[in-house]
């Protein structure tokens, strides 16, 4: 079977908030560098507000889910999972805050190996749910 790829669902207020948080962090590390006097520490503050600025933005364009050769593959940016299909126990919707790799509070939370769990938000649930071969367990 060819590897599936799912995007994840994005809240738009998320995206909202994440373009506040760059553009503060911006103005922010923009004004202290302008402050400085040394022309060494003005470049690194741009540099790190670069830096910052481009992972916010690789997390937030870089966040999906594959579905390949009996894993589940969770990618957020740099960052991957690999949670091997068949040690998935349970899948259960929920809308819980805590950090996860998903862009939506519209969530399933993968329960897999010894008391493992991940969260995600696939846009299209019915076709990742399919692809993993689990239904969403009753509360």
């Amino acid at each position: 079977m060819a590897a599936k790829r799912f995007k994840s669902k994005v809240d738009r207020w998320i995206i909202v908030l994440l373009v506040i948080v760059i553009v503060a962090e911006v103005f922010a590390i923009g004004s202290a560098a302008l402050q400085a006097s040394d022309p060494l520490v003005t470049t690194a503050m741009i540099l790190l507000g670069t830096a910052i600025a481009a992972l916010i933005v690789w997390l937030t364009l870089g966040t999906y889910y594959v579905v390949d050769r009996g894993k589940l593959i969770v990618v957020a940016g740099p960052i991957r999972w690999n949670v091997p299909i068949e040690q998935i126990s349970s899948v259960e919707a929920t809308k819980s805050p805590l950090s996860s790799p998903a862009l939506s509070l519209d969530r399933l939370r993968i329960r897999y190996g010894k008391n493992r769990r991940i969260m995600i938000s696939p846009a299209d649930k019915a076709g990742f749910l399919k692809a993993i071969g689990h239904a969403v367990s009753p509360t």
